[in-house]
């Protein structure tokens, strides 16, 4: 479904008429979280809405149908199951509009709610008479389900940490602040940006993420690239080391790929004639980012793609900082979203600093892949005056 056709009004103006209405002080942040949370959306708030909006599926601009702002607010604050409620009043109010059904099954596709997907379907089939959108595989966001509690911001967030280039002992005082970092929080670990590794690389990594493992660290991980590259070493007849392997070891039981390790472990006592190391379940699961390399990103070094993945919240400075690095290289940046599940309220801020950075030297940006929840709050903080907005398709 191209979501590039939403919402607008039969009442619209010309663009000169617009321009003549008197500017309104925009809210700040604060007042706008302390309305959601001290004004809860009632059914009649709803009515008034749809009887004043006259809306139409037609073409998308920043005024959406009724509910729709506030359910992208709630979802910008952690408070899905809030979001997920108020899209399926908003249905049951006014059923006609396609607009907030394939938004509530963008968002169950995005915290990987199958079922509820799936029901949502035939009830969509049989109110609209209309084909709806077929759940798709692969992964959406960071979690596969991720967490919720009634009025209360999701814990399936953290720091981002991220390990870029050769994975060697100058990697030392990062993978220390991951150590760090993880003892009281949820992380998110990105390791597709490593290209090479190096024995002593290894074993710092292992030695971290056993370590992380015994202390039952809740972990995101976007391992998969790293998984084929150490596959890549180990299939090689010489040049491989026991590091490679216990790395690689380590890597699948945190993620409780049992079979997997096993069948590695047999292969290493067979090449090294050493003991390998014995399973030990994982009380924590870490929940995998990807699981493939990105063909796409490493097949074109001169792409003006720029990748962001999980959470947007205000541990991903360093992030931005990356963007603003990267748009030196490029006039046209492309900023994907599509990994992304979420970006927090509060940390909308980092992308509106990092486009007002990339504005005065004339570059071009356009944000794509997002999911409708981002998407309109994208357009509500009026990031589509600072960058072209394009919103993922979900079929």
């Amino acid at each position: 479904m191209d979501f590039s056709s939403f919402f607008s009004r039969k009442d619209k103006k010309p663009s000169a008429h617009v321009s003549a209405t008197p500017a309104v002080k925009p809210k700040s942040k604060e007042q706008v979280i302390a309305e959601i949370d001290e004004k809860p959306i009632t059914e009649q708030q709803f009515e008034s809405g749809i009887a004043q909006g006259n809306i139409v599926v037609t073409e998308i601009e920043s005024n959406f149908a009724p509910g729709v702002e506030d359910a992208a607010m709630l979802y910008a604050n952690g408070r899905i199951e809030e979001a997920i409620s108020l899209l399926k009043l908003f249905i049951v109010q006014s059923p006609q509009e396609d607009s907030v059904w394939w938004m509530l099954f963008d968002l169950y596709w995005v915290v990987r709610r199958q079922q509820e997907f799936e029901q949502l379907a035939m009830e969509y089939a049989v109110k609209r008479e209309k084909s709806p959108p077929v759940w798709l595989g692969g992964h959406a966001s960071i979690t596969e389900e991720i967490p919720v509690r009634a009025n209360k911001k999701t814990t399936a967030e953290g720091q981002l940490f991220s390990l870029k280039g050769r994975l060697d002992p100058h990697m030392a005082d990062r993978i220390h602040l991951l150590e760090t970092a993880a003892t009281g929080s949820v992380v998110q670990l990105d390791l597709s940006g490593i290209t090479e590794v190096s024995p002593e690389g290894c074993t710092l990594l292992q030695t971290a993420l056993a370590k992380l493992q015994k202390q039952q660290s809740k972990l995101q991980i976007a391992s998969g690239a790293l998984v084929g590259l150490l596959q890549q070493y180990i299939g090689r007849t010489e040049g491989n080391t026991p590091e490679q392997w216990l790395l690689l070891l380590q890597l699948y039981q945190l993620q409780g790929r049992q079979v997997e390790f096993e069948d590695l472990a047999v292969a290493f006592a067979v090449h090294f004639e050493l003991s390998p190391p014995s399973w030990e379940a994982p009380t924590q699961i870490a929940q995998i980012v990807a699981v493939e390399p990105e063909e796409e990103k490493t097949s074109d070094p001169e792409s003006s793609c720029f990748k962001i993945r999980g959470t947007i919240n205000n541990s991903c400075a360093m992030v931005f900082n990356e963007l603003k690095s990267f748009s030196e290289a490029h006039k046209e940046i492309v900023i994907d979203l599509f990994e992304v599940d979420r970006i927090e309220f509060a940390s909308v801020g980092l992308l509106m600093d990092a486009l007002m950075a990339l504005i005065p030297s004339g570059k071009k940006v356009a944000i794509i892949g997002s999911n409708m929840m981002v998407y309109v709050l994208l357009v509500v903080m009026g990031i589509d005056q600072m960058a072209q907005i394009a919103p993922r398709r979900l079929n």
